[in-house]
């Protein structure tokens, strides 16, 4: 029998011997990696504060533009009605007011879930709209309350209510810092449009898109009438109860801290056309 001839093996050359890494180069490369996210993660951290306060100006300018719409479109005021810090008092007035019990309990619900809406909240709302019989109003909510982006809030100082002294006080104390100026106070019924009314914080638009200021308050000067927002960024620290911690401390108002301080974004409202912008940044 013959036998098929068997192929020759060649002998395989020996693997070149390899080194590892040495202690002092994996310390380096160690080093390498830490130096870089001791670089980076501030720079990241920096962009994602950047990227909140963004969001939140275009938040408020897109709801302001909005506003604007539905008041040229409807033919009627709309207001941009924000919760403030007295909102707190409100619970009694609806205990007192509302003999409902049923209503009262839903009035009550609903503000409680606005108590971290405190300087963040807002909402659309409108006295009356077309087809509505002259002298009579039909206030309504246009939209439900919105709050601005986690860390992002109003201004505190916009929320200082001088009453009927909002005119005089802007006039003199306000007229060379208009972006300081708190916004005008009127009563809305809160949180519905059927509870009873508590003074709010508000910027509103006429049918023509002009910014509108309640029972024709406003400034002396032509370029005192516009409506400034300002945005800061930071935390609220709501009060708890003592003797119930999952519940709200209503006896104080929240405590607002700007991080860092002085960050902020102007959004200006020209009194005439109703157009918003983003006016200042001051971001640190």
């Amino acid at each position: 029998m013959l036998m098929a001839p068997q192929p020759k093996i060649q002998p395989r050359a020996p693997c070149p011997a390899s080194k590892a890494f040495t202690l002092l180069e994996l310390l380096v490369v160690v080093g390498v990696i830490a130096l870089l996210a001791a670089t980076s993660v501030p720079a990241i951290r920096s962009i994602s504060r950047t990227n909140i306060v963004a969001a939140g100006n275009r938040q408020m300018l897109d709801d302001l533009s909005y506003a604007r719409q539905l008041a040229i479109s409807g033919r009627r005021t709309v207001y941009i009605v924000f919760v403030p810090p007295t909102m707190r008092f409100h619970f009694d007035t609806v205990r007192k007011e509302v003999r409902n019990p049923v209503q009262q309990r839903q009035i009550l619900r609903q503000m409680t879930n606005l108590v971290t809406g405190q300087y963040t909240a807002y909402a659309l709302f409108s006295r009356r709209t077309v087809g509505d019989q002259p002298g009579r109003q039909n206030p309504r909510y246009l939209t439900p309350w919105k709050y601005l982006p986690d860390g992002i809030f109003v201004a505190t100082n916009k929320f200082i209510d001088l009453g009927d002294e909002w005119v005089k006080e802007v006039d003199k104390r306000y007229s060379k810092q208009y972006t300081n100026r708190p916004l005008p106070y009127a009563y809305f019924p809160f949180p519905t449009a059927t509870s009873p009314e508590l003074r709010m914080p508000y910027i509103a638009f006429d049918p023509a898109g002009r910014v509108f200021y309640e029972e024709r308050k406003y400034p002396a000067g032509r370029d005192q009438q516009d409506a400034w927002i300002t945005l800061s960024r930071g935390s609220i620290f709501y009060p708890k109860n003592a003797q119930t911690p999952w519940a709200f401390d209503l006896s104080s108002p929240p405590d607002v801290v700007e991080t860092p301080k002085g960050n902020r974004t102007d959004i200006r409202v020209n009194w005439l056309t109703g157009r918003a912008q983003a006016e200042e940044a001051k971001l640190k």
